[in-house]
């Protein structure tokens, strides 16, 4: 979950936000939000659908899983795919 908090994290800078203000807006009390930014609780599936969907990024970019917030429908990895 690290890559999680890293990655929201920099996103809430990259904004000008506070971590109040996404919290809120992401129906978590800043108190809560703070625990799972800081690894005392785990982000559940819906906290990160929700991120996703405040910061219009995919939710595997929130994961870890890819390095760019929206990824190209025909890349694969970083990689051009086979079509």
């Amino acid at each position: 979950m690290l890559k999680i908090s890293q990655r929201t994290s920099a996103l809430i800078q990259e904004h000008n936000l506070t971590q109040k203000y996404v919290a809120i807006s992401i129906g978590l009390s800043e108190q809560i939000f703070s625990n799972k930014l800081t690894g005392i609780r785990p982000f559940a599936m819906k906290d990160i659908v929700a991120l996703a969907d405040f910061f219009e990024v995919s939710a595997d970019y929130l994961l870890g899983r890819i390095d760019t917030p929206w990824p190209d429908p025909w890349e694969k990895n970083g990689k051009e795919a086979e079509r």
